[in-house]
């Protein structure tokens, strides 16, 4: 049996590192702003943008339900929960960008 070129096509573009999720720009406080792309609740590792530099965060495990994705090399460390998220510098100790939320979460926090 043959596959038709369409979905070996359409199955590679999907299987591809360059399929990613479309990106989700959330202002935080301070009038900070970060681009997340990737599936919070489904992915393993998400795309991060912040002041300029992508990176690449990679699921870490929590116990309390939170998001949480780290990049090991910046030390930085993205948790997430279903009204707001906040990016922390490990390195330092202290959070970056806070009370972060998208277009959506606004509409439905007010």
């Amino acid at each position: 049996m043959r596959i038709p070129a369409v979905i070996i096509l359409c199955a590679s573009a999907l299987l591809s590192p360059l399929a990613q999720a479309k990106a989700v720009d959330l202002r935080c406080e301070l009038g900070r702003r970060v681009s997340v792309a990737g599936d919070v609740h489904m992915d393993n590792a998400i795309d991060l943008s912040w002041k300029g530099k992508n990176y690449r965060m990679q699921r870490v495990s929590t116990s309390t339900g939170a998001q949480r994705f780290e990049d090991q090399g910046s030390g930085l460390v993205w948790i997430s929960i279903p009204s707001k998220a906040m990016l922390l510098d490990s390195v330092r100790g202290e959070p970056v960008a806070n009370e972060c939320r998208s277009d959506a979460i606004e509409r439905v926090v007010r």
